[in-house]
């Protein structure tokens, strides 16, 4: 769930609040993709002290880490041998895109980049569009960021989103180290208990609210992003992540209660995010 703060590419919060603003890739991953580093070896040290005793309990012999083939998983080497080198040309051409358009003067969107990709690979393939459209586009998912726009732009339409802004500023006395705390540390909460995508997308109308009252806000961004991306591991409905991977887990015969996973999930929650608070106060306050 962190990672999903470290590029624009990452994961759907990190991408819209980075298109809305304007953020580059390189200034996301300068300034969160550290924070997640640091955040990572912190989660990396929980896990080992909260899951010792389970991990002193696992065995692998060495008879079934011989019989572990990897290239048993590859089905297709023409997809193989063709895709792969695409899905890096679509990243490098994401992480340049700013540069190309000082070059070119063409600007090009991650979507446009994305979507001529998968064109590309639609014809080299010989997939029918029909084909492609029944059995490899996410209409849920589409659907459901149409559904969230649609109710953010009511939202800031009927002046909800100004008046959660005002609230914020209003608590914490527009003071920017509180502003900071309160966004870094209540995302991360908040997004335990509720989706990460909408709570993103709301609070990014309200720090942009808040640029417009004059609040020093870039500081706040990367509050907001990193902190979104912590709390999506606090509890099973955190992320979408979170969702498919107890699923997977309940079909391999492995149950998790939710509270047990809150219970494991929650304190990592707020060590995580007193530490990301930390690195931003130092490095921007």
């Amino acid at each position: 769930n962190v990672g999903g703060a470290i590029s624009p590419i990452s994961d759907p919060t990190t991408y819209y609040q980075a298109s809305v603003v304007g953020l580059g890739f390189l200034e996301v991953v300068k300034n969160s993709g550290l924070i997640v580093l640091a955040l990572s070896v912190v989660t990396s040290i929980y896990t080992q002290i909260v899951f010792r005793k389970q991990l002193i309990a696992v065995k692998v012999s060495a008879k079934d880490v011989a019989r572990f083939d990897p290239k048993l998983a590859i089905k297709n080497r023409t997809i193989l041998n063709v895709g792969l080198p695409l899905l890096l040309l679509v990243i490098l051409t994401m992480i340049l895109k700013d540069s190309l358009r000082v070059w070119t003067g063409v600007a090009l969107d991650n979507a446009a980049i994305v979507v001529a990709a998968a064109f590309f690979s639609l014809w080299y393939f010989k997939i029918s569009p029909r084909k492609a459209l029944h059995e490899f586009v996410e209409w849920e998912t589409i659907f459901f960021f149409l559904g969230l726009f649609v109710v953010v732009g009511s939202l800031e339409f009927t002046g909800v989103i100004k008046a959660l802004a005002d609230w914020i500023l209003q608590l914490t006395g527009g003071d920017l180290t509180k502003l900071l705390f309160f966004i870094t540390a209540g995302s991360g909460i908040l997004s335990t208990f509720i989706d990460n995508v909408p709570y993103n997308i709301a609070m990014v109308g309200a720090v942009l609210a808040m640029a417009k009252a004059g609040v020093a806000v870039y500081p706040l961004w990367w509050g907001l992003n990193v902190g979104t991306s912590i709390g999506g591991a606090g509890s099973m409905i955190g992320a979408a992540c979170n969702v498919i991977a107890i699923g997977q887990a309940e079909k391999e015969g492995f149950h998790t209660k939710f509270l047990m996973y809150l219970a494991y999930g929650a304190p990592l929650v707020l060590i995580n995010c007193l530490v990301a608070f930390t690195i931003l106060y130092i490095r921007y306050l």
